[in-house]
Parts: C-alpha cells; sequence; structure tokens
C-alpha cells in the first residue's frame, strides 16, 4: 500500500470516529453553551412592540432572554413569558430559577450581574409580563470591553500585549477551555514570572528559582506582610543591595466561578472599586 493510500484510509477512519463520537452524545459536545447570546436574535423580541419587549416562550428562552439582557447592560427591561397550560405560581418559580441560573451558571450573568429584581403578573390571560430591574457589579464598560477569542490558548499572547502596553485588566470571553482551568492558572502564573523574572510560586506553596537568578531557592522573610520590604545590606566596597520585595501576583478570575467557565479575568494591576467574587 502506498503513502497516498495510507493517508486517505486515515482520513476516512477519523471522519468515521467523529461521526461516531457526535452520534453517541459525547458529554462535552452536549454541554450547554453559556458563551453569550446573539445581541438582537428576533426570536427574543416581540414584533409588535418595537425593540424594547422580550419574549419568551420556554424556559430555555427565559435563561437566553436574560442573558441578552446583560449582555446589552441595560437598566431595566420588560419580559412576556408565553406559556402554554402554566400557572402562575408555576411561571413565577420558572422565572426565579432561571435569575439564578444565569446568575450563578453562565459567564456573563457571574461576571456582570450582582442581582436581578422583577416583578411579574398575569395580562389578558394569554401571557405573563414581568418587569426587570438588573443590578450590576460591572460598568457598560467593563461588558463592552471584554475580548474574544476561539481558545484559551489564545490567552497568552493577549496577556503579552496587555503587559507591554501597560493594560491594568483583560478579561477575555473564549469559546473553546483547551486546557483545565488549573493548568491554565499556572501556565499564566509562570506567564508572568517569566516577564518579571522572580521566582514563581510552587504548587506546594514553596518557593522556585527563576532563571534568571543563581539558582539558589531563597525562603520567604519574616513578615507577614508582602508589601514589607528587608532591611538594605551593604557589600564590602560600600555598595548599598536594594532590598528584596515579594512579587505581586496577578489576580485572576475566572466566571463562573464553578462548573462551565468561558471568561477568564486577569488584574496585571491593583484596581480599586472594583468588585470580586
Amino acid at each position: 500500500m502506498d503513502r497516498r493510500t495510507k493517508l486517505q484510509r486515515f482520513g476516512l477512519l477519523w471522519g468515521a470516529l467523529l461521526l461516531l463520537l457526535l452520534l453517541t452524545g459525547c458529554n462535552s459536545l452536549l454541554e450547554q453553551d453559556y458563551s453569550s447570546v446573539e445581541p438582537h436574535a428576533n426570536r427574543y423580541w416581540e414584533e409588535d412592540a418595537g425593540s424594547d419587549i422580550l419574549r419568551a416562550e420556554s424556559y430555555q428562552d427565559l435563561v437566553n432572554t436574560l442573558m441578552l439582557l446583560v449582555e446589552e447592560h441595560r437598566d431595566s427591561g420588560t419580559l412576556r413569558l408565553y406559556l402554554t397550560d402554566v400557572d402562575y405560581v408555576s411561571a413565577l418559580t420558572m422565572l426565579k430559577r432561571a435569575v439564578t441560573e444565569v446568575r450563578e451558571e453562565t459567564a456573563i450573568g457571574s461576571y456582570a450581574l450582582e442581582r436581578l429584581d422583577f416583578d411579574m403578573e398575569e395580562l389578558r390571560n394569554s401571557y405573563y409580563q414581568a418587569e426587570l430591574r438588573p443590578v450590576y457589579r460591572r460598568t457598560a464598560e467593563d461588558v463592552a470591553g471584554i475580548q474574544e477569542t476561539a481558545s484559551s490558548g489564545a490567552i497568552y499572547d493577549m496577556l503579552l500585549k496587555a503587559y507591554e502596553e501597560e493594560v491594568p485588566r483583560l478579561t477575555v470571553r473564549y469559546s473553546y477551555l483547551s486546557e483545565e482551568p488549573e493548568v491554565l492558572l499556572e501556565n499564566i502564573r509562570l506567564l508572568q514570572a517569566e516577564l518579571e523574572g522572580f521566582a514563581r510560586p510552587a504548587a506546594d506553596g514553596g518557593e522556585e528559582t527563576s532563571e534568571e537568578e543563581s539558582g539558589e531557592a531563597t525562603e520567604a522573610g519574616g513578615s507577614d506582610s508582602p508589601d514589607e520590604a528587608e532591611p538594605p545590606e551593604e557589600t564590602g566596597d560600600g555598595e548599598i543591595v536594594p532590598p528584596l520585595k515579594e512579587p505581586v501576583l496577578w489576580e485572576v478570575y475566572f466566571y463562573p466561578p464553578k462548573g462551565q467557565r468561558s471568561i477568564v479575568e486577569v488584574f496585571l494591576q491593583p484596581e480599586d472599586g472594583v468588585t470580586l467574587p
């Protein structure tokens, strides 16, 4: 069998494997995608009421419309629920559950939303109408500033650019998580250590020496505060050696904090007035 025939056969086998994964329902393929909702999907707006009234005909519609409200960082919104054979108590319970899911289980909700208040009433015996009042923990500029990428592996290049441009914070939403969040966090720590030339923290809480140092690991000083510097030392020729300071690690947060995470936020410089998880 020549090389070309072998490659063709390999391609057929690989295609068959992908088809098998799709047909058997691989868990990663069946996971619900919370990354984002198309901002102007017509199915979520009332056609006869302009673009200011949202609509939902199922529980999943409820979740998607609430996410859309947060994506656009609206201060308020009106939502009509067309739920067949669902009484008021059941509809109210469904809406409460959708609000909790968006706030705790979706990336954009856990990132931007503090809480979501609402009032609901039944109108014309045909639908329920809810007046929504989101309370945000992030500004509209923060939400609009989220950068999009296909794979989480692109975050390292984005961090490098942010570091070079002295950007204080980088927030990235990715469609595909190329490594576990713990691995992504460790690699971000490694990148910072390489850029700033300090001993990166080891996984067991100790210290490892960076390549730029002599190779001797140094123990942390007796002070509990990382900002308190050691006293300066004087060499034999009278030269003053500046004291060593503990590195200020970048703050890294994932959204949602648990579950299917698809937003990572990195504070390269401390910021005031930002509510963290």
